[in-house]
């Protein structure tokens, strides 16, 4: 249970498609909803507006208390009769309208009051001066007003000075109106713009406009009457500091430190110019999710880089295109979103593509394979390596790599464009789709090309496949690849250079992989027997004995071949009970002419891979002991193998099976890698060599 719980978390820890997408979705909303990126905002919106700067439109001019007016006085306390003065040179000068980035709350004499109320009342209307809500901190505060002094209200409008800073002071929004002592106040960018919106709505100017190109003349100079008229008949006036005096100076990203009277005069041309929009970070985030899932779905790389190149292009040029319109929004969410998505889903796309590749040449795998559309479309070519382990094994460095490239390059035919897949021994690819007999004209010419030796290092090699081959294009890929393996394999055990699939061996597949089972049934049942095979003298033709050979009739199947069944004993760990089951049985069959006979030899076949048990000679001694048959008349027949002669543990049981009496025989010498001193080193009586003058063709028994 603990290990299933491990690799179910491990399973479920694996990221999808989905899973990135929702995460990169979740934490973007948790960015935009508490304004964690707004400082970058104002820095992105900064770099915007500085490649869309452009002047002011100069209908509104700045009268600015500055150094020069604070020369004429040593104070920017003077007399309030400056102030009138001021009003009624602008008012004769024929200006639009006046307005004080001041709320003139501050003490003052008397006379000095009379004379500014004085000239406020005679400017008819055109004057405003300003005022201001301050609102207290913590819970229950009270919100404290600013007002201009009685006695100037009632020649006045007021307007409302506040502003809100961002963080780090890169931007600044103003409210459309707001409520100061119980009445409602529009702001000065209201006011001059005429345009309202709902009470304690902010909204953003247009900070491309920049704020050192609004006109600017000197208050000191107004007052003197050194501008000209012309320079400011119909304009709206903005009376404030310009000096670095008083402290009204504010950050905005771009442009730096800037007197507040200005952000005042880029407030008010922005909404003569349009209506300011805040639509905040859902609408990018909505863009940037669509742009997302696109991506994800993507598994070609070209196609992940033409959706990834459109959301950077859509996502970096609408802001402007929304700048343009004054409307605000939020792209640092919809970034950060699409951001993790591209990096997350280029990390599945080169997990995936690792997982096609094989590790050592970097050639596609079967994994590859399988998701080539073209693998149910042409034949497909598996090549075994045969040799391949001992290839590797005899290099003391890795030479797989360089193994698999140069095969890989003599199967490269020019003009042709092949994809080779790997897995391991074994390359796949997909051959022109061409008559049988033309494929299989093609893969022996390729196999030509593979016979010819390899250099691998400083030596030369020799190489030895099979090749297998499917054109059952209906089938599955994956059972595709299967049956090109097996053709292959086929093909080796036969000493065949290529074989066809065919799928009506399906049966016989399904037959091999239940052999075993269906012959341990056999042997339980008696359903295996014992065959005999005289053998005489050439001289006079007398019968001097007999080999036992194992035959199994199958009650559906029919006679299996000993070939069949014999190496499936071999290479599932059976072959210790079939030998055992022969030699019991033909040993009792025996016995009788072994009585009237005494030079009548019995002839068993002994599987080379036996002498390695250890238990063999007891269990052979344990069956002539049960049956009473002479050590002395039995011949144990050993196909020749040239490992016999390098196990030490094979010659002890030989010699073991020779003090028992037994005779050795070599089966069908000649037919492998025998010589003549292997003869010398092996503990044998007799060599059988089979002469392959005809398809059926007897044994020649020579005694040694």
């Amino acid at each position: 249970m603990i290990a299933l719980t491990a690799k179910s978390r491990h399973k479920s820890s694996r990221a999808t498609p989905t899973s990135i997408l929702l995460w990169a979705l979740l934490l973007a909303v948790i960015c935009g909803a508490i304004d964690l990126g707004e400082p970058l905002e104002d820095l992105f919106r900064g770099g915007r507006n500085m490649l869309r700067a452009r002047p002011a439109d100069g209908k509104i001019v700045v009268v600015g208390l500055d150094e020069k007016t604070y020369a004429r006085f040593g104070t920017f306390s003077f007399s309030r009769k400056v102030d009138a003065k001021l009003i009624d040179n602008l008012v004769a000068m024929g200006v639009r309208h006046i307005y004080f980035d001041r709320t003139y709350t501050d003490a003052s004499s008397q006379p000095d009051n009379d004379v500014f109320a004085a000239a406020l009342k005679n400017s008819n209307g055109k004057v405003s001066l300003g005022s201001m809500a301050a609102s207290g901190k913590g819970v229950g505060a009270m919100t404290t007003y600013i007002l201009p002094a009685p006695l100037f209200r009632q020649y006045v409008k007021l307007t409302l000075l506040n502003g809100v800073t961002k963080p780090f002071s890169l931007s600044a929004e103003f409210p459309y109106q707001d409520v100061v002592a119980g009445q409602t106040v529009r702001s000065v960018a209201s006011e001059i713009s005429d345009h309202s919106g709902p009470t304690g709505t902010m909204f953003r100017p247009d900070w491309s406009i920049q704020m050192r190109s609004v006109p600017t003349v000197s208050f000191i100079d107004v007052v003197d009457g050194k501008v000209p008229a012309s320079q400011l008949r119909g304009k709206d006036i903005l009376v404030g500091w310009t000096s670095v005096r008083q402290w009204d100076m504010h950050g905005m990203a771009g442009q730096g430190w800037t007197p507040g009277v200005y952000f005042l005069a880029v407030g008010a041309q922005t909404l003569r110019e349009g209506v300011p929009q805040n639509w905040g970070w859902v609408p990018a985030i909505v863009v940037a999710t669509i742009f997302a899932a696109l991506l994800l779905r993507c598994r070609q790389r070209m196609m992940a880089g033409l959706v990834t190149v459109g959301a950077m292009a859509v996502l970096l040029a609408l802001p402007f295109a929304l700048d343009v319109h004054f409307i605000t929004a939020d792209f640092l969410p919809a970034y950060l979103l699409f951001g993790i998505v591209a990096y997350r889903s280029m990390m599945l796309r080169e997990i995936s593509r690792a997982q096609r590749l094989h590790a050592g040449t970097l050639l596609p795998n079967l994994s590859a394979l399988r998701e080539e559309p073209q693998a149910t479309e042409k034949p497909l070519v598996a090549m075994r390596i045969r040799n391949y382990a001992a290839i590797c094994s005899s290099f003391p460095e890795a030479i797989e790599t360089d193994l698999i490239n140069e095969l890989v390059r003599r199967l490269s035919l020019p003009g042709q464009r092949n994809i080779f897949y790997q897995a391991e021994d074994v390359i796949y690819w997909l051959a022109p789709r061409l008559p049988a007999d033309e494929l299989a004209g093609h893969i022996e010419g390729l196999a030509r090309l593979i016979e010819t030796q390899l250099i691998l290092g400083t030596r030369k090699i020799d190489v030895q496949v099979s090749f297998g081959l499917d054109d059952e294009y209906e089938r599955t890929v994956t059972n595709r690849i299967a049956s090109a393996l097996l053709a292959a394999d086929r093909a080796a055990s036969r000493n065949q250079l290529w074989r066809f699939h065919q799928s009506d061996s399906e049966g016989d597949t399904s037959w091999q992989l239940s052999l075993v089972g269906e012959m341990d049934n056999a042997l339980d049942q008696g359903d295996i027997w014992v065959a005999y095979q005289p053998q005489f003298t050439i001289d006079d033709l007398h019968i001097i004995g007999a080999e036992a050979l194992v035959r199994w009739q199958h009650s559906e199947r029919g006679s299996i071949s000993p070939e069949t069944f014999v190496g499936a004993a071999e290479a599932h760990n059976r072959i210790l009970r079939l030998t055992l089951y022969v030699l019991e049985r033909a040993t009792s069959d025996m016995l009788r002419i072994v009585d009237k006979q005494t030079n009548f030899r019995l002839s068993v076949n002994l599987s080379a891979t036996l002498l390695d048990n250890t238990e063999l000679v007891a269990r052979i001694a344990g069956v002539l002991a049960t049956t009473g048959f002479p050590a002395s008349s039995l011949t144990l027949e050993i196909t020749e193998t040239a490992q016999i002669t390098e196990n030490n543990k094979a010659n002890i049981t030989l010699a073991q099976l020779a003090e028992m009496g037994i005779q050795i025989s070599i089966d069908d010498y000649g037919t492998g890698n025998a010589t003549l001193d292997y003869l010398k080193s092996f503990p044998c009586d007799e060599v059988k060599m089979t002469a392959n003058s005809s398809p059926i063709s007897p044994a020649t028994r020579m005694t040694v």
